[in-house]
């Protein structure tokens, strides 16, 4: 439980995935890399984005306006191209993207000279502390003083494999814990960022190499329903 509280934390606290943090002035070029396949989510610390854009046929966006977020989607085959971020404050971001047939990762602008929204302790302190409060809940063989409750829910997730979920936690972080089975004849090698979602502040899988027949647990916490 030590190790899952450790992975759970230090996921929570890098935004659930190795996000590509873009520092430097409204000036600047700033390089990240983007998703070919899949959505790569924007955001800006300690800001809203307004507006993202480029040229015609570069990508697509979704904007995100209950968290000021954005996601793009390539729609080219270039292998570099420019997109442009306005902020809440009116500033505009210049990134160069270059193209990546891996899965993506969180593209975070921060601007040079800012105070790192990671650097409000207090606030992290307690935020850490509600997803320890969660994973402890959901590892708890016992009733606890949150709001859990029992499932034996299948959810579809892989050919290779059988995914059941078997606790929840609701609150303002909401907690699942999933029983997942290789299924399959060959070894499995199961990736964090595979089971990521919208909105999973962290994950951890207590054994992420299977042999055929073997099965771990995974625990999953994701952003509640404000």
């Amino acid at each position: 439980m030590i190790r899952i509280l450790s992975a759970l934390l230090l996921t929570a606290s890098l935004d659930a995935g190795a996000a590509q943090v873009l520092q430097g002035k409204p000036d600047d070029n700033l390089a990240a890399t983007v998703s070919r396949g899949e959505p790569t989510m924007i955001r800006m610390e300690g800001h809203r984005i307004r507006r993202v854009f480029g040229a015609d046929g570069d990508f697509t966006v979704k904007p995100d306006k209950d968290a000021g977020t954005a996601y793009i989607q390539p729609t080219t085959d270039k292998p570099v191209f420019s997109a442009f971020v306005v902020d809440d404050t009116g500033r505009t971001w210049k990134l160069l993207l270059s193209l990546t047939d891996g899965l993506s990762d969180t593209i975070v602008i921060k601007g040079k000279g800012e105070p790192s929204v990671a650097s409000a302790g207090g606030k992290d302190l307690a935020r850490n502390q509600a997803i320890k409060r969660v994973v402890l809940a959901l590892g708890a063989d016992e009733e606890t003083d949150m709001d859990t409750r029992a499932a034996n829910e299948i959810v579809p997730l892989w050919s290779e494999a059988m995914f059941v979920l078997v606790k929840v936690v609701d609150g303002s972080f909401k907690g699942e814990k999933y029983q997942l089975t290789n299924i399959s004849d060959k070894q499995m090698v199961i990736d964090d960022r595979e089971l990521y979602r919208r909105g999973v502040v962290g994950i951890s899988v207590e054994k992420p190499t299977l042999a055929p027949g073997e099965m771990t647990t995974v625990y999953v916490v994701s952003e509640g329903e404000r």
